[in-house]
C-alpha cells in the first residue's frame, strides 16, 4: 500500500509531494487500522476527537431516524473522510454514522494536532491548516446551495440545474464538477444508483455525454429547459 499515493486523493493533501507528507507525519502522530466489512468505524452522536481517511476499500454514511428507518446520505471511497466538518462545529459530535462496506484501511489524524500551532513551525503544516480551511468552506458552500436543489422533486430536474448552473459558472460546454459521483449524490440528497441511471437516460436522449468529474454537454438548449422548469 502505497500510503502518500492513497492519501493525494485526500483534499486535505492536495498540493503535497511525498517529501511534504512525509516530514508532516511526524508533526500529526497518525495512526492506521484495518477493519473488516461491516464495521461501524463512526456512530452518530459520539464525540469526534480524529479525521478518519479511507486508505483502502469504502464506506457508507448514514442516518437513523425516530422509526427506525436507516437513510443513506453518501459513500466514501479511497480518499474520503469523515470527522472533517462535526470535529470543529457546535458540540463536536457525529451527525452520521459510518459503516465499512468492505473490508477496510483508515487512517486516523488527531484534530488538535492539525488545527494547533506545530512546534517545529513546519511550512507544511500551515499549507494543511490552509487545506484544512479549504474543505470547511467547501462544506458550507454545499449546504448553502443544497438548498435550491432539494426544492426539486425529480431526478432529472435536480441534475439539470447542477449542470446548467455549472455551465453559466463556467461558460463552456465542457464542465468539470469538482467532485465525484458519490460526493455528487450526496450534495443533490438523491442515491447514487438512481442518479447515475438518469445520467444515463440523459445521455441516451443526446444532452449530455461523461468521463469521471467531466460532463460534455451536446444539447443546452434542452439542458436550460429542464433547468429552468425543474420543480
Amino acid at each position: 500500500m502505497n500510503i502518500f499515493r492513497l492519501l493525494k486523493k485526500n483534499k486535505l493533501f492536495a498540493d503535497f509531494d511525498d517529501n511534504e507528507i512525509n516530514k508532516i507525519f511526524d508533526c500529526l502522530h497518525g495512526h492506521i487500522n484495518k477493519y473488516s466489512r461491516g464495521r461501524v468505524v463512526a456512530e452518530a452522536g459520539d464525540p469526534v476527537t480524529e479525521v478518519g481517511i479511507i486508505l483502502e476499500g469504502s464506506a457508507v454514511k448514514f442516518i437513523r431516524k425516530a422509526d427506525g428507518e436507516l437513510v443513506n446520505c453518501g459513500e466514501l471511497e479511497v480518499g474520503g473522510m469523515f470527522g472533517e466538518v462535526e470535529g470543529y462545529a457546535g458540540d463536536r459530535t457525529y451527525r452520521s454514522s459510518v459503516v465499512l462496506a468492505e473490508d477496510s484501511t483508515v487512517l486516523y489524524i488527531s484534530i488538535p494536532t492539525i488545527v494547533k500551532q506545530c512546534p517545529k513551525n513546519c511550512p507544511h503544516h500551515q499549507k494543511l491548516l490552509e487545506n484544512t480551511l479549504s474543505c470547511l468552506a467547501d462544506r458550507i458552500d454545499l449546504i448553502n446551495n443544497d438548498a435550491k436543489y432539494l426544492k426539486i422533486k425529480s431526478m432529472r430536474g435536480k441534475i439539470s440545474k447542477l449542470f446548467y448552473d455549472k455551465y453559466l459558472a463556467q461558460g463552456t460546454n465542457v464542465i468539470h464538477l469538482g467532485f465525484n459521483r458519490n460526493e455528487m449524490a450526496e450534495y443533490l440528497n438523491v442515491s447514487r444508483p438512481s442518479m447515475s441511471r438518469e445520467m444515463i437516460h440523459m445521455k441516451e436522449d443526446g444532452i449530455i455525454s461523461y468521463r469521471k468529474d467531466e460532463i460534455v454537454i451536446h444539447d443546452v438548449e434542452r439542458l436550460a429547459e429542464l433547468a429552468n422548469t425543474a420543480r
